[in-house]
């Protein structure tokens, strides 16, 4: 029994020092790392020393890791990364000196010169919505707010059964902007009252009496056309004929005239009519969805309201 509980307590030993032989490996590796990202800032390559310093955290979360990281990702424009960075340094510097409290704090006023604050709120409950491409965290029924840099951005949202919504927007840096959207539902082709079904019966009832009416007037002009083609044939006859009482009649000739063009422009509206009647009988309708927006001013700055 001696025996194993000795066997016991020397494998425990040899974990232990594995892993503290593990850890110390870690450290230096995210030491290397951390040098490597403090090289690269030195020579204004920040984005190259934003990947070593996150590596460093990676091996070794330190907290002074995060000062450096917050300030190269200051020099990238990733400036919501940066504060985050660079709050979490302040909240637990783990002893840091005076200098770095100053460098981090600085560092913090200045990154936040390029932040603002979008509120949202989405309905329904269970949305997704992401900003700039970066996934949003919301609060069901009421507003969250979210960081955002200064500028213009994109909001982007969806939820199961609803029409996905894109709306473009500008984030200031002193007035918030608020978005209070109602995502759509998604309506279903050819439901029994449905709104699909209500709003497509108007149009094609719509369209069939365009359609042919068209056609109508096609056959109206075409008939019309016909009679008047007619009639000026005969009158050429006559004008062309020796021994007719209209041979050589100027007032003959004029008339023939006028009804040879009568019969030209009503073919004409004939196939533009024809042409008319089939395209608004045979070609659908395109449907498009529309967004509605309006904006107001409250007492938390400018607010954005939709439907879409």
């Amino acid at each position: 029994m001696a025996s194993r509980r000795g066997a016991g307590a020397f494998v425990g030993l040899l974990m232990l020092v594995a892993a503290s032989s593990a850890s110390a490996d870690s450290r230096e590796q995210s030491r290397a790392a951390f040098m490597r990202g403090v090289a690269e800032s030195h020579q204004g390559h920040y984005t190259a020393a934003r990947d070593a310093f996150l590596e460093a955290y990676k091996l070794f979360a330190h907290p002074s890791i995060l000062l450096n990281l917050g300030i190269a990702r200051w020099h990238t424009g990733e400036y919501v990364q940066a504060e985050q960075d660079l709050a979490r340094f302040l909240s637990d510097d783990g002893g840091a000196s005076d200098e770095e409290i100053a460098n981090a704090r600085a560092a913090l006023t200045a990154t936040r010169q390029h932040l603002g604050v979008v509120r949202l709120r989405i309905s329904p409950d269970g949305a997704r919505a992401s900003l700039d491409g970066q996934p949003v965290a919301l609060v069901p029924g009421s507003f969250a707010e979210v960081r955002a840099v200064v500028g213009p951005a994109v909001l982007s949202v969806e939820a199961d059964g609803y029409e996905p919504a894109r709306q473009n927007l500008v984030v200031g840096h002193d007035v918030p902007v608020s978005i209070d959207l109602a995502l759509k539902a998604q309506a279903h082709p050819g439901a029994a009252g449905g709104p699909a079904a209500e709003s497509a019966e108007p149009d094609r009832r719509t369209r069939r009496i365009v359609g042919f009416s068209a056609l109508g007037l096609a056959v109206v002009t075409a008939t019309v056309a016909t009679i008047a083609g007619f009639r000026a044939i005969a009158l050429a006859h006559d004008y062309n004929t020796p021994g007719s009482g209209s041979f050589q009649d100027p007032g003959t000739r004029s008339t023939g005239i006028a009804f040879r063009t009568t019969s030209d422009v009503l073919f004409a509206t004939t196939l533009i009519s024809a042409g008319v009647g089939a395209y608004w009988l045979l070609v659908p309708v395109k449907r498009t969805s529309k967004a509605t927006t309006s904006v107001g001013v409250g007492p938390r700055g400018l607010y954005v309201f939709g439907a879409f």
